[in-house]
């Protein structure tokens, strides 16, 4: 037993998996009285600066398959809270004003999820972690790549 205790602490994908779980159980109680999804809000907040975003790009920056992207841009759409225009077979979401009027809410979520974060993990902490994550996600990501 000890033995797989001691593995599981040194496994990166198991530790990076539970701290996921963990922040979601935080955002998910940010982000509730909105009635969004902590990935939900994401998206809006890239529609938001990028109106007219291509459901590709969303993909890309999301780091989310389009079949991903469809069900949320779909799901959203059907809240009122964006709009999908098409031009050809190409297609652009925008924000609705209804979802502009969340804007402001979406930020303060935001800005709330990482106050609560970097207070349990100190502030410090989290930013080190965060640009960590980054660099090891950007090189898997480049790995895979180029090995697919």
């Amino acid at each position: 037993m000890e033995n797989k205790e001691n593995f599981l602490e040194s496994c990166l994908f198991f530790n990076t998996n539970a701290l996921s779980r963990y922040l979601l159980k935080l955002a998910e109680k940010e982000f509730k009285h909105l009635n969004l999804s902590p990935a939900h809000a994401s998206l809006l907040l890239l529609i938001y600066d990028t109106p007219g975003i291509s459901p590709k790009q969303l993909s890309f920056l999301l780091h989310l398959t389009p079949s991903t992207i469809t069900r949320f841009v779909d799901a959203l759409e059907k809240k009122g809270l964006l709009v999908r225009k098409t031009k050809g077979k190409s297609a652009f979401i925008f924000p609705s004003e209804k979802g502009l009027e969340l804007k402001r809410s979406i930020a303060v979520a935001y800005k709330k999820l990482y106050l609560k974060y970097t207070k349990i993990l100190d502030s410090n902490t989290a930013n080190q972690l965060s640009f960590a994550i980054l660099k090891a996600n950007k090189k898997l990501a480049d790995f895979l790549d180029n090995n697919e």
